[in-house]
């Protein structure tokens, strides 16, 4: 009586065994199927997206850059999180500041994902003191990674796709990607509505 009870027993433990497995890949893999889904299909749910998709995505090379503090930034601080990303070579005058104002709007928009997402200054150059002090003081929280030797000036270029101007903002997913650009005069609104869009729709970051 016992050998067949547990006889019965061992395949309904196996398969209770594979199911637990199957649904600790999903879990796993989900987050990575879901935006590479996005890439892929060129789709965002609900709509069409509000910037320019990068066809195909471009996986970038991360160097380890640094900060105005002289920290090092690399390949690890872009992972995890979304990057708002916008470039820089003339010592973020007045249109760079703009645009850096309106970035932490949409920033803060965000509301509780806003934990998720960062924003990026790139300045492949030299920039003042007084200009650095003026940014750090109105925006704590944005990563400014500036400097004008080979490896930031070589990865700032890595940003020009296809030829694109200055002044445009760049969205980099948690893996590594180059996905989504947009132009220097484009409503906030769509940037806002994009990474809604993808931080609803993808556990990435």
């Amino acid at each position: 009586m016992t050998s067949e009870l547990s006889g019965t027993q061992m395949p309904q433990n196996q398969g209770n065994g594979r199911k637990i497995l199957l649904i600790l890949a999903v879990i796993f893999l989900l987050p990575f199927t879901v935006a590479a889904t996005l890439h892929l299909l060129q789709l965002k749910p609900g709509g069409r997206s509000y910037g320019d998709l990068v066809k195909p995505p471009l996986s970038l090379k991360f160097p380890v850059l640094h900060d105005v503090h002289g920290k090092p930034f690399g390949a690890a601080q872009w992972q995890k999180k979304w990057s708002i990303v916008t470039i820089d070579t003339a010592g973020c005058a007045e249109t760079c500041q703009a645009q850096v104002y309106m970035l932490r709007q949409v920033h803060t928009s965000l509301g509780k994902e806003t934990h998720r997402v960062q924003r990026v200054l790139l300045m492949p150059a030299e920039i003042k003191g007084e200009v650095f002090n003026d940014l750090q003081k109105k925006y704590p929280d944005l990563i400014i990674l500036v400097g004008a030797d080979a490896e930031t000036v070589k990865f700032a270029g890595e940003f020009n796709v296809a030829g694109q101007p200055a002044g445009r903002v760049y969205l980099v997913d948690p893996l590594g990607n180059l996905m989504m650009t947009y132009s220097e005069n484009k409503d906030p609104k769509g940037l806002r509505k994009d990474l809604t869009q993808l931080l609803k729709n993808s556990w990435a970051g």
